[in-house]
């Protein structure tokens, strides 16, 4: 018998009609009973809160984490509900915060609260138990049949039940026939747990336009913000010399002033490739890092760790990524 402890957040998943709309308003405790009856399983529940995912941010990440940080020698899984806004970004922490994680920590939610007929919550809850219950270690998220890694995961839809998609990689395992079948082979952490609970929220981000005015990223700078993820353009350029508005000179100034830009793309796929083209070389030249293939969500969250834990955004592979 598996030990799974549920620890509910809120989100649509939890929400009742309210005098202003849709809220999570449905306790952790009724929501555990819409998990599967396993026989190979007892869950407990935990509320931790009870909030849109809209309104959470980074000070509940580091609340979610310790949850599990305290529970992990006596729980063999873990379930977060968790409403599907800001899910992906919650997804990324927790893979960085929960280093070398030994058990499985699986978000879920629903585009439907669980009271509705034909929510899609009780097939994402039946795919979350399943990844709890398979002893898979790490952070992943159970939705629309699959079950994305942490790191990987993004909302592409704001109302269909397929909601979320895996970034760079294939889902980690689909869910079909009442079991999941698992992508890739799963291997153990070679590191032992470590609690990433530190963070340090002089992130921003930074989502170019054509003729956006590099006094943006200057800004950013003087307000003592210590990184910024700037989306670039394509493979993630920025605006050189040759354009009305460069961003060349903006990028000095940050790099002056200590400050780490991190150039990503806002394409959904792919990833950023600066060393392709000119305006990508002059932004690595001029000071930005590449985020590679990292999903904004990671980057925001990876940056927040590194700051928060060496006081510095820490640079080493070919993405300049840790």
């Amino acid at each position: 018998m598996k030990n799974i402890c549920m620890l509910a957040t809120g989100g649509t998943i939890a929400c009742r009609k309210g005098a202003d709309g849709m809220r999570p308003s449905i306790a952790g405790q009724a929501l555990a009973a819409h998990l599967p009856a396993m026989h190979e399983a007892a869950f407990d529940a935990v509320e931790l809160f009870a909030l849109d995912s809209s309104n959470l941010a980074p000070h509940h990440w580091q609340e979610m984490a310790r949850a599990v940080a305290a529970r992990r020698e006596a729980y063999d899984g873990f379930i977060v509900t968790h409403g599907t806004d800001t899910m992906a970004y919650t997804a990324a922490a927790l893979s960085i915060m929960l280093a070398h994680i030994d058990v499985p920590v699986v978000l879920t939610g629903s585009q439907l609260s669980v009271e509705e007929v034909g929510s899609d919550a009780q097939q994402n809850l039946q795919i979350a138990a399943h990844a709890a219950v398979s002893g898979r270690a790490g952070v992943f998220v159970a939705f629309g049949g699959q079950l994305i890694e942490g790191a990987r995961a993004r909302k592409l839809c704001t109302e269909q039940f397929a909601a979320f998609a895996s970034i760079g990689a294939p889902a980690a395992a689909l869910f079909h026939g009442g079991r999941l079948h698992w992508q890739k082979e799963w291997a153990a952490p070679k590191e032992p747990f470590h609690l990433r609970d530190a963070l340090d929220t002089r992130v921003a981000v930074l989502k170019l336009v054509p003729g956006a005015s590099a006094e943006l990223l200057r800004a950013l700078v003087n307000t003592g913000y210590r990184a910024v993820i700037l989306e670039g353009f394509g493979a993630g350029g920025v605006p050189t010399d040759a354009a009305e508005e460069s961003f060349i000179a903006a990028l000095d100034y940050a790099r002056s002033q200590g400050v780490t830009v991190i150039a990503t793309t806002q394409c959904v796929y792919d990833g950023a490739h600066l060393s392709r083209y000119e305006n990508g070389v002059l932004a690595l030249r001029h000071g930005a890092v590449s985020g590679g293939a990292h999903t904004t969500e990671y980057l925001y969250a990876w940056a927040m760790a590194e700051l928060g834990e060496h006081g510095c955004v820490r640079l080493s592979g070919t993405s300049g990524i840790a």
